[in-house]
């Protein structure tokens, strides 16, 4: 199943990235500043037909999700933060709270190499206690903020779909449009942008006599302000050593080897793939040790409806023996407004000792607040 699912979303990639006339990728954006922070809430209640009390069902899921990314030729950092809480009433709560952050200062803005200082918390239900540990290591890679391109690509599709184009724009006004995007903090008035992006369309060749009206003008306010919609690309490798203050099991305090890995890619306006992983554990690592795998796939199908594929590994080895729990997703989010979804979700999880997958179809709703 697995494998279906890697072919399938290789498959997405190669097809969504063939569409576009210029990479995103190539775009460097001078400053990289990304943040979101979702709200999610689902409820379910059933009453037994029969008054059968043990095949009632009341429970409700409650999550938080922060993600912030700050990358600038100087220095950079990451923080992020997940809190899942699911509570019922025949007394089976949990929760799961997990924190990162991690600073990073180059040694030249010339190339990509790092040091980093970072710390990691863990919570849950399931643990003794909180879980604490601070890094310190060296990296290399950078993260780059393609959302003005991804902006500009849109406009041109937009404007071609239309007839105000007879033909694509030329790769350098296409970066002209970019760089003027990314800028729109310099600029007095949203009216002032607009006017020069007009000019840059309308002087590339490619526009229909008469030039932009004023449905094409409001189409390019619409895809400016459009919040919500953030495209980046770029890796990350980290290496380090930490040192565990507190240990989540009730053990004793240990040194820490720690590696991490972060990788963005754009296939297109439409489309973002981020994968992630990490690996830590103590001296002895390859016998005790935690590795989490993530990989995501977003698709933007149109200005109210977007698809999303997440696939989590997770491994916990103690004494060398490994425990593995797979989960996949798939969610269609309906946004009938900027700041409110409504999710339809499949969820598929495995852990040990399980004779088969477990499934359950979700539909709740999600406040973006970032």
């Amino acid at each position: 199943m697995r494998r279906y699912a890697a072919l399938a979303l290789l498959t997405v990639c190669v097809v969504t990235w063939a569409g576009v006339a210029l990479p995103l990728c190539e775009y460097n954006s001078p400053k990289t500043d990304l943040s979101d922070l979702t709200l999610d809430f689902s409820y379910q209640y059933h009453n037994d037909p029969y008054g059968l009390e043990d095949r009632d069902i009341s429970k409700g899921q409650f999550g938080v999700d922060y993600v912030r990314l700050y990358d600038s030729p100087e220095y950079g950092y990451d923080i992020s933060l997940t809190n899942d809480i699911s509570v019922s009433d025949d007394n089976l709560s949990t929760y799961t709270i997990n924190a990162d952050g991690n600073y990073k200062r180059y040694f030249s803005i010339e190339n990509d190499y790092f040091a980093y200082a970072g710390a990691v918390s863990r919570s849950s239900s399931s643990f003794q206690k909180l879980g604490l540990s601070f890094n310190l290591g060296v990296g290399m890679g950078r993260f780059s903020d393609v959302t003005p391109l991804a902006k500009a690509t849109r406009i041109n599709d937009y404007l071609l779909e239309s007839g105000a184009l007879t033909g694509n724009l030329h790769p350098v006004d296409l970066e002209d449009l970019a760089r003027e995007i990314g800028s729109i903090a310099f600029y007095d008035s949203l009216p002032e942008l607009l006017a020069v992006l007009q000019s840059i369309i309308e002087n590339s060749g490619s526009v229909r006599p008469g030039g932009l009206n004023a449905l094409d003008i409001s189409e390019m306010t619409r895809f400016i302000q459009e919040g919500g919609f953030s495209r980046y690309c770029g890796w990350d490798l980290k290496l380090g050593v930490g040192y565990e203050l507190l240990d989540p099991s009730g053990g004793g305090n240990d040194l820490l080897f720690s590696g991490t890995f972060n990788y963005a890619l754009a296939t297109a306006p439409r489309a973002q793939l981020l994968m992630q992983g990490s690996v830590s554990g103590p001296i002895d690592i390859f016998m005790t040790n935690r590795l989490d795998v993530t990989g995501s796939y977003d698709y933007f199908i149109s200005t109210f409806l977007s698809a999303n594929a997440t696939y989590d590994f997770s491994r916990e080895t103690w004494g060398g023996l490994p425990t593995d729990t797979h989960r996949l997703a798939v969610e269609f989010v309906l946004s009938p407004v900027d700041t409110a979804n409504v999710v339809a979700g499949v969820f598929f999880e495995y852990k040990p000792y399980y004779l088969e997958w477990d499934t359950n179809i979700q539909l709740s709703i999600q406040m973006d607040l970032l």
